[in-house]
């Protein structure tokens, strides 16, 4: 079996049975989550998720963890699934790679595991033989990027569902200002045809809310942080550094994200919508960064995001009037931000 595109792992999940092995990976994150998504529900009767399905972190998982959970029998079902996530498969050790082709000579016919690389660095580089086993008996998928009419397509598809018409002048140009991070693009998609109401969506209306590139990745670094994700935070960060974006404007960025999430747990604290204060801080029509940000303070309490205020103002104070470099006060910044969101001291 050929490596599969978009256009094949498509057709196959409409039309053929399920293989016993994928390898999920690629440049598009969107694009990876939606069809490891597709093929667990595939695979999984709803109503029997919890007998049939596995999920592991592949970080701390061993091989032999995995293949005992495959040999399991289904229960009332055909099929069990094991999602397994960012499992080191392209540099398994001599052992494992021999127990890989030992357990795919002759796998299950009552499981399907799938190795989901959300890791979008990952690259079969040195598990060649892991590969031909892969592409042999199972489903080998690479799904990158979109380009073109593939990316502007649906979003003009999806601006007319929410009662919008996005031209293709139009939907190339919120490309140019977004990136082509497809996830990114139909959330501010949705926030432009929120802005615009019905009819056309102009420039002026792609201007006034769509996040700029750099933007958007700053918004991941914050969400990041506040979800306790530090790698991604530090791997944001560091992309955002590698482009030459100016720390400052870095900082800036992520205290206002702060101080969304603040005045959003203030509102919801006090039995209030997040967006309740939208007006008294004349956010008018970007009212919806309050309801973003009280969605991404939900695990913080309001004591916490008050220390991480208090930490921001000094990390501001150290870039503008110290000597330490912009990066090291960042990277402290991120460190002292993670901690206090895991109720540790700094």
């Amino acid at each position: 079996m050929p490596e599969l595109n978009e256009k094949d792992l498509k057709k196959h999940i409409k039309s053929e049975e399920p293989y016993c092995v994928y390898v999920i990976y690629g440049d598009e994150d969107y694009l990876k989550k939606h069809y490891a998504d597709r093929l667990v529900s595939k695979i999984v009767p709803p109503d029997f998720e919890s007998f049939n399905f596995e999920k592991f972190e592949g970080k701390n998982t061993e091989l032999r963890d995995i293949f005992e959970k495959a040999e399991i029998m289904p229960m009332m079902a055909e099929r069990r699934c094991i999602l397994v996530e960012d499992y080191k498969i392209d540099n398994l050790s001599e052992n494992e790679s021999s127990a890989f082709e030992s357990f795919f000579a002759d796998p299950p016919q009552t499981a399907t595991i799938i190795f989901w690389q959300k890791n979008s660095d990952f690259a079969f580089k040195k598990s060649k033989k892991v590969q031909d086993i892969v592409k042999k008996i199972g489903g080998l998928c690479v799904l990158n990027k979109r380009t073109g009419s593939e990316l502007t397509k649906p979003l003009i598809a999806s601006a007319s569902k929410q009662g919008c018409v996005l031209s293709v002048e139009m939907a190339n140009y919120l490309v140019s200002v977004v990136g082509d991070d497809f996830n990114t693009l139909i959330n501010e998609l949705s926030k432009v045809c929120n802005y615009c109401g019905s009819g056309d969506i102009t420039r002026k209306h792609i201007d006034a809310v769509a996040v700029k590139t750099d933007d958007a990745k700053i918004y991941f670094l914050t969400k990041a942080l506040a979800s306790n994700d530090f790698d991604k935070a530090y791997e944001v960060l560091h992309s955002l550094l590698r482009q030459k974006t100016e720390p400052e404007y870095i900082l800036g960025t992520i205290i206002s994200s702060y101080v969304d999430m603040y005045r959003a747990k203030i509102s919801v604290t006090c039995g209030e919508k997040s967006d309740s204060l939208a007006e008294v801080f004349s956010y008018g029509k970007l009212a919806f960064r309050l309801t973003n940000a009280g969605r991404d303070a939900s695990k913080l309490s309001v004591q916490t995001l008050r220390k991480c205020l208090d930490e921001l103002a000094k990390a501001d104070m150290k870039l503008k009037s110290s000597r330490d470099a912009p990066v090291i006060v960042l990277e402290q910044l991120m460190v002292r931000l993670f901690l206090i969101s895991n109720g540790e001291k700094v």
